[in-house]
């Protein structure tokens, strides 16, 4: 009976060392519909277990430069991905597999954007030297306000899940945020608008050198590209390449 037991605690043993890690990092962006992807995958893969790392695309590409172990990489900004191309640092070239979406969050507040905009004590966006989000929502303001300075009124977050989590704690009246976030709380429509002056933001993903004895890691980024997981990304506010153009 013993040595029965110990087998079969040998067997299960051996599976769980055999049942391959895949490391993602992923812009904070991008996990309401990670979240269900991954899952999504684990379930048709269980032979994989997927880790995500979670943070602004600067950062997570600075931690890969300096041997972070990631398999996959997914950024909202494809040029963070075309430099580390071109410094030989990634095993497959980036390609876009969605677009996000920047809104302006303004709880229970109603107006057109350049009123709410103008009258807020205090805005939330991440922060433009490192986050997507943020660098699109500093444009948008240069743009659409070139004689206004809003230095003393714009509170950054190391991200956009951040800047999010300063409008949503009421800390800050409002806030450029992703439409993905705002789909996920579902928050009420009537309490953010589209800016359909800020083009949608390309999101784009490669396989790093970590991957190249990992087939975890070439499936899950083929998975991404399928029917299913593209649904998830709509449902959450991201468009598909034709939708986007």
């Amino acid at each position: 009976m013993m040595r029965l037991v110990m087998f079969t605690l040998m067997l299960l043993m051996g599976s769980a060392a055999a049942r391959e890690t895949i490391h993602v990092a992923a812009a904070s962006s991008l996990r309401p519909p990670l979240e269900v992807i991954v899952k999504d995958f684990e379930h048709h893969h269980p032979q994989y277990q997927v880790h995500v790392s979670y943070a602004a695309s600067g950062k997570l590409v600075a931690q890969v430069q300096h041997g972070a172990p990631y398999a996959l990489l997914l950024v909202a900004e494809p040029a963070y991905l075309t430099e580390l191309w071109q410094r030989q640092l990634l095993l497959s070239e980036p390609q876009h597999f969605s677009y996000g979406q920047l809104v302006l969050w303004h709880p229970q507040q109603q107006g057109t954007t350049v009123d709410l905009i103008r009258n807020a004590e205090r805005i939330a966006l991440a922060q433009p030297r490192h986050a997507p989000y943020g660098k699109a929502a500093q444009t948008y303001l240069n743009n659409q306000f070139p004689a206004t300075d809003f230095s003393g009124q714009l509170v950054f977050g190391e991200n956009v899940a951040q800047a999010a989590h300063r409008v949503y704690a009421g800390a800050v009246p409002i806030g450029f945020v992703a439409l993905s976030q705002l789909l996920q709380l579902q928050v009420p429509a009537t309490d953010y608008t589209l800016l359909p002056e800020v083009e949608p933001l390309p999101q784009a993903m490669a396989l790093t050198l970590k991957a190249e004895t990992l087939s975890g890691a070439r499936l899950l980024q083929s998975f991404l590209l399928a029917q299913p997981a593209q649904a998830a990304f709509n449902q959450y506010g991201y468009l598909s390449h034709a939708a986007s153009e």
